[in-house]
């Protein structure tokens, strides 16, 4: 009998612990990532994101997907996927969203989230996030932008003149950086959007020789950027004979100056503010902020052949690459 007395008891107490954690609710952050993973800039902030969260107590359930919108670039499909991670969204019910990049944002949350009673928290808003009507009562986040009053303000004094040149792929984000660039320094830029390697290649040479300063950036809506890496650099650097910068931290062999954004900064802002925001702080009070973070890159062979001897408060800082 007292065996048996025994065996009932443990059983409760199991039943009983069973029970007890199925009461337990977990909080829910669903993340949507514009791009795709092996992207330096999205693997940046997603890394950021798990690693902060995964530091808080508070219980939760991490739901992540991607739009693949960089290399899928065409408007039916940003359509089609947005209204897929629409239905998950909704299927998923989440305490918090979060997203990265424009994509994310233009085609998911405005059309479906904005205004709703699930908090938003965005990153990689290329310049300012007014373009998208905000403030949005449920919204909040940290806009993306880019140092290139800064680097055109360092590269020009090693410059003939002062047309500035910009070269990137065609894509919704670059051109929403091209008008802000424009705007932050006040003047129209010599811009080249290109769709291919070979598109790549005829228009850095055209710019080599019709502006005095070259921005240049990530090719990453180009199919067969990735595979051609090589190729590109080698090109890139043999045909350099102006001073050129980047802000895309990939980019840091091809050109003189680098000064690239700090994608764990957005990641630990977004991660932090979801978490405030799931222990009870209204989305109403938190500001939307920017970017602060950056690091600075020299190419030595290109300082080398131009014979370009950086301030001593600039090399103490940077990161010397060949």
């Amino acid at each position: 009998m007292k065996k048996i007395a025994i065996i009932f008891f443990s059983l409760l107490l199991f039943f009983s612990f069973i029970k007890a954690e199925n009461l337990i609710v977990k909080k829910k952050i669903f993340y949507i990532n514009s791009y795709h993973s092996g992207l330096y800039w999205s693997d940046g902030i997603e890394k950021s994101i798990k690693e902060t969260l995964s530091k808080s107590k508070i219980l939760l359930e991490f739901k992540r997907v991607e739009m693949n919108s960089k290399r899928n670039n065409n408007e039916p499909y940003k359509i089609k996927i947005a209204q897929k991670i629409k239905n998950q969204i909704e299927n998923f019910k989440p305490d918090v969203i979060i997203t990265s990049d424009d994509n994310a944002f233009k085609y998911v949350i405005l059309p479906y989230f904005k205004d709703s009673n699930i908090p938003v928290v965005f990153c990689g808003i290329n310049g300012s996030s007014k373009k998208y009507g905000l403030p949005i009562s449920n919204i909040t986040g940290i806009e993306e932008v880019q140092l290139v009053p800064q680097t055109v303000e360092i590269l020009s004094k090693y410059s003939k003149g002062d047309r500035v040149g910009f070269l990137k792929d065609d894509s919704l984000t670059t051109r929403i950086e091209l008008a802000y660039f424009q705007k932050q320094l006040n003047k129209k830029m010599e811009a080249r959007l290109v769709t291919s390697v070979e598109e790549w290649e005829k228009e850095f040479i055209d710019l080599q020789n019709s502006v005095d300063i070259l921005i240049i950036g990530y090719g990453g809506s180009i199919k067969e950027w990735d595979e051609n890496k090589k190729q590109i650099k080698n090109f890139t650097l043999q045909n350099t004979i102006i001073p050129t910068g980047t802000g895309d931290g990939n980019l840091i062999e091809y050109a003189l100056l680098s000064l690239p954004l700090k994608p764990e900064e957005q990641g630990e802002w977004v991660a932090n503010t979801a978490l405030e925001i799931l222990k009870g702080e209204d989305i109403r009070n938190i500001p939307i902020v920017t970017n602060k973070k950056s690091n600075i890159f020299i190419n030595t062979s290109l300082a080398k052949k131009f014979n370009i001897v950086f301030p001593f408060e600039i090399i103490d800082n940077a990161v010397l690459v060949k």
